[in-house]
């Protein structure tokens, strides 16, 4: 299943001031250079951002963020956990990585049923030692 990501307001704002501020500068004070930067840095910025989303397979997690895309085999999950500010941090062996799916529930129940290793303790899923 394919969760959309969510992107807070002043994320976006943040990102759209620092884009387009530069570039009202570098025309108004007719400074070519400065317009390739300003086109250079909105590409780069949104290349990495946009699109966001992440998918449920039936052996990984695919994280696709702007041009990358990393793929989680779900036996690799160590724990998925609540995170601050309505995110998930998924720990998964060599480091962890934090998501913010629109529907955090749906996107915890759905990752538990595909990692089997990984048990329910209060709002978090961690593996089971055997």
């Amino acid at each position: 299943m394919r969760y959309k990501a969510r992107a807070d307001w002043l994320v976006k704002v943040s990102m759209l001031v620092g884009i387009v501020a530069p570039a009202v500068i570098a025309v108004l004070l007719n400074l070519p250079w400065m317009s390739a930067a300003s086109v250079f840095a909105a590409v780069l910025v949104f290349g990495i951002s946009f699109p966001q989303w992440y998918e449920t397979k039936p052996n990984a997690l695919i994280i696709r963020s702007g041009l990358t895309t990393r793929l989680i085999e779900y036996s690799r999950l160590v724990a998925v956990r609540p995170s601050a500010d309505n995110r998930i941090s998924l720990d998964y062996g060599i480091g962890n990585v934090l998501i913010a799916p629109q529907n955090t529930k749906a996107f915890m129940d759905d990752v538990a049923a595909h990692a089997p290793h990984l048990s329910k303790q209060g709002q978090e899923l961690v593996a089971t030692l055997d």
